[in-house]
């Protein structure tokens, strides 16, 4: 029975039946609406620190270093005091010989005290110093305060320059100290460790 339908009258009711053949029925793909997934979260990268350790070597210092400050920039001073008060005539170099600090000073001595006082100075002010110019100019201090001593008053010393034992006193120990200091006095090397942080904010996506 394909398709027939049968019609069943109760008094005034009517009863409508429907057969249907389902031999000839298809299986029909009916599309199933997919289970919601939860996306993946999204990760926001926070701020990134960098730090990095940088090593650095620190500028070379030595004791010679301090004892030539010391004595240049005393000795200029000090010459520079005393060519304050001779004055300076290249005429006249040798004289008014005047008491400077209770030491005798001529002009000629006033400016050879300033020469040798600023090399002293430049020689300490590079880093570790400048061990054979210290050196140097301690020596000629050095040999300059011996001669001075060796020898008797009056002499041509005193007559250009107006030292006295006095004065080689002072020359032979600034001379020995200079000296000693300049090829004994150890060089010291440091190293600094600097921790260097950067900050770098990424943008978040969506």
């Amino acid at each position: 029975m394909n398709g027939d339908r049968i019609d069943t009258s109760l008094g005034d009711a009517t009863v409508r039946s429907e057969v249907t053949d389902t031999s000839n029925t298809t299986d029909v793909a009916v599309p199933v609406a997919a289970e919601p997934t939860t996306a993946a979260p999204v990760v926001v990268p926070a701020d990134v620190v960098e730090r990095r350790r940088v090593e650095r070597r620190a500028a070379a210092w030595s004791p010679a270093q301090i004892i030539g400050l010391v004595f240049g920039i005393g000795v200029a001073v000090l010459g520079i005091f005393a060519i304050v008060r001779t004055g300076f005539d290249t005429a006249h170099v040798y004289r008014p010989q005047l008491l400077v600090w209770h030491l005798p000073h001529s002009p000629l001595l006033a400016a050879i005290e300033i020469g040798w006082g600023i090399l002293m100075v430049l020689a300490s002010i590079v880093p570790g110093g400048v061990r054979p110019l210290i050196a140097l100019l301690s020596a000629a201090a050095l040999a300059f305060g011996i001669v001075v001593l060796a020898e008797s008053l009056p002499n041509r010393l005193n007559h250009w320059l107006a030292v006295t034992h006095r004065s080689g006193g002072l020359f032979t120990v600034v001379g020995a100290i200079g000296l000693l200091a300049a090829i004994f006095s150890p060089t010291f090397v440091g190293t600094v460790h600097v921790v260097r942080e950067h900050e770098r904010t990424t943008a978040a996506t969506a």
